[in-house]
């Protein structure tokens, strides 16, 4: 899911403690986004029926609250540093993409609303002021109208992503 452009300074300001952090790349605001489902490398068959299915997939609008922060796999170690979120919104959405889904071979993974705002590709710089400063705080909130199927293809400069279709929620 694409953030609005009204979350992005609110979400700037919560990730400022990590700009200046030592091996830590901000994800570009333009990539930000909510993962739904991680699909993988599809090819053009595939993808054409991931397409279809997920064009099957009916939901309503719904809110998201990002609030509280974290690393994975750990604060210890970090690789991908995220502000977490609530919404049951999400929650179902995912599921029913999952659902969806169903005929491809994924790797059945618990859905958690997280935005990823920064990697650390090497060793990292101490994010604990980030963690500290956002870990039990509410960052935004902003409502969900549609969701898209994205193709990213990565490079030495970071992802690009590609646009494949958007799925409107139902009025």
């Amino acid at each position: 899911m694409t953030l609005p452009a009204s979350a992005l300074p609110t979400i700037r300001q919560a990730s400022a403690p990590l700009v200046d952090a030592l091996g830590i790349k901000m994800v570009a605001p333009e990539n930000l986004h909510l993962t739904l489902k991680f699909i993988g490398d599809a090819d053009e068959g595939t993808a054409k029926r991931i397409e279809e299915a997920l064009g099957a997939v009916n939901f309503q609008k719904f809110s998201v609250l990002l609030s509280g922060a974290g690393a994975f796999p750990n604060e210890h170690f970090p690789r991908a540093i995220w502000i977490g979120g609530k919404s049951d919104g999400a929650e179902k959405l995912a599921a029913r993409i999952e659902g969806a889904l169903s005929f491809l071979p994924l790797k059945k993974e618990k859905f958690a609303v997280h935005l990823t705002v920064a990697r650390a590709p090497k060793s990292v710089g101490d994010i604990e002021d980030f963690l500290v400063k956002n870990r039990e705080k509410e960052i935004c909130t902003f409502t969900v109208s549609s969701f898209r199927l994205i193709k990213s293809r990565l490079t030495p400069v970071g992802p690009i992503y590609e646009v494949i279709k958007e799925y409107p929620a139902n009025e």
